[in-house]
């Protein structure tokens, strides 16, 4: 999904997908085993031509794989592996002094 350890630059579609998987890797690698939480990743199923409303969860199962599935239709989207040496792992970067100019 990445290119070179960057986020696809070419291909729009590519770079929505790794984007997605790296918020589930933001989400979930701060977790410990046997834990989760929600996101605030919409599901992108649909039913019927009906989207699900639901919100995804991230889970750290006992093999430090992270599943994703919806809290609503309950449809696994993902099971991510080689996520721990990312720079994402460790979730959301620290905040950072800013300026007000």
């Amino acid at each position: 999904m990445l290119e070179d350890g960057d986020l696809p630059s070419k291909n729009l579609r590519r770079r929505c997908s790794a984007l997605r998987i790296v918020r589930f890797i933001e989400y979930g690698g701060p977790l410990k085993r046997l834990q989760g939480r929600e996101t605030l990743i919409e599901c992108k199923q649909h039913q019927r031509r009906k989207a699900c409303l639901g919100l995804m969860w991230v889970t750290k199962r006992s093999d430090n794989l992270l599943a994703v599935f919806c809290s609503r239709c309950h449809k696994v989207e993902a099971v991510i592996s080689g996520w721990e040496a990312t720079v994402w792992a460790d979730g959301p970067m620290r905040p950072l002094p800013m300026t007000e100019d």
